[in-house]
Parts: structure tokens; C-alpha cells; sequence
């Protein structure tokens, strides 16, 4: 059992159940000129996050823990 020493509480938890879930890193949502750029986003924001996110990845791959990634997207119609 690992533990974070977290607010309000310590968060007690078993690391290999664990998987990293990633959701909607996509490029519409990060660069200049996509639909968050859009919507008055600061995407550099956005874009700060992806080296962490990356190192989570291949932190969670080399543990051979489950990484679970999610795309946002919509039918033609």
C-alpha cells in the first residue's frame, strides 16, 4: 500500500491497481488556430502540460501499468 500525503487526508491506494486515464490531448484542443484557440482558450496553457503528461505515460508504461487514452470527435453530420 502506497500512500500521498493529500488535503484534507492521506490518500491510501495499491499501485498496481492503478492506470492512467488521458483525456482528449489532442492537437485541435492545444494549437493556435484549433477549436480551443476557438473558443478563447489560452492554449499555452494546454501545450505547458504535455512533458508532464508524457513522463506520466512512459512512467506508467515502464511500471507496466494500463494507460487509457480518450479522443473527443464528432460525425461528419
Amino acid at each position: 500500500m502506497a500512500e500521498i500525503d493529500a488535503l484534507p487526508f492521506p490518500f491510501a491506494f495499491k499501485p498496481e491497481a492503478m492506470a492512467l486515464v488521458v483525456i482528449d490531448m489532442q492537437r485541435d484542443f492545444a494549437e493556435p488556430g484549433g477549436f480551443g484557440a476557438s473558443l478563447g482558450n489560452d492554449v499555452s496553457r494546454v501545450v505547458a502540460i504535455v512533458p508532464t503528461v508524457k513522463r506520466l505515460i512512459e512512467g506508467f508504461r515502464a511500471a507496466g501499468l494500463p494507460v487509457i487514452h480518450t479522443m473527443e470527435c464528432h460525425r461528419s453530420d
